[in-house]
């Protein structure tokens, strides 16, 4: 399922996460926070790391987070802490549909900061910094060399990097063609957000090589 690829099978499933709700115990909490990041909704995914952190103490059948900072199920789940971890590894890279993706679910909120050492499928290892909810600068580290794919919500410049066209032929980033779809009640689906421009590049690299990208000014 993707907003690219499947827009009516991600709205689909956008909508069942809508009439789930929020409210839920840890684990599914965790759950929840990766798949609005999936869905490129970082304001919700923030949302939900919050009333993830919400102090619990004796309460029953209530998510949260105990103050050993254990999730709240009850009793205590790793799956909520893992889940929710990985939800806000999901907020700023992702590279499961055939690119990698920089900040992809980034919430207003988190107008500058910057991560290290995230891995991407491919073997690509990143780093970014960001400013006004912009990337500034990233840097790959290509592990098995190929192409590299970047999607990002600002133009970026780099040596070697050019307009991706056509299908990335790095084998390690296929993605699913023909999709078969079958949606019940399509006429109750709630329509998606537009999704935001975004610009698509290759670089060809070499194993070991590290890749710099800026914003283009």
């Amino acid at each position: 399922i993707s907003p690219f690829r499947t827009p009516q099978l991600t709205a689909a499933a956008r909508t069942s996460l809508i009439h789930r709700g929020d409210p839920s115990t840890g684990w599914s909490m965790g759950w929840k926070v990766c798949l609005w990041s999936r869905l490129l909704d970082g304001n919700h995914a923030l949302k939900l790391i919050s009333d993830q952190l919400t102090l619990v103490r004796n309460e029953k059948k209530k998510g949260g987070t105990y103050p050993n900072l254990f999730d709240a199920h009850p009793p205590f789940q790793i799956d909520g802490n893992f889940g929710c971890t990985a939800g806000i590894g999901e907020m700023l890279l992702q590279s499961h549909d055939g690119f990698v993706y920089l900040l992809p679910a980034l919430p207003d909120a988190w107008t500058e900061g910057s991560v290290s050492g995230l891995k991407a499928r491919g073997g690509f290892e990143v780093s970014m910094e960001w400013k006004n909810n912009n990337i500034v600068k990233a840097t790959v580290k290509s592990e098995n060399g190929g192409n590299l794919r970047i999607r990002s919500s600002v133009p970026l410049a780099g040596k070697g990097l050019k307009e991706a066209k056509g299908e990335n032929k790095n084998p390690l980033f296929k993605t699913p063609r023909d999709v078969r779809q079958k949606i019940n009640f399509p006429e109750k689906i709630e329509q998606m957000p537009a999704l935001k421009k975004t610009y698509l590049y290759d670089i060809a690299t070499k194993k070991g090589q590290t890749v710099e990208l800026r914003m283009e000014k």
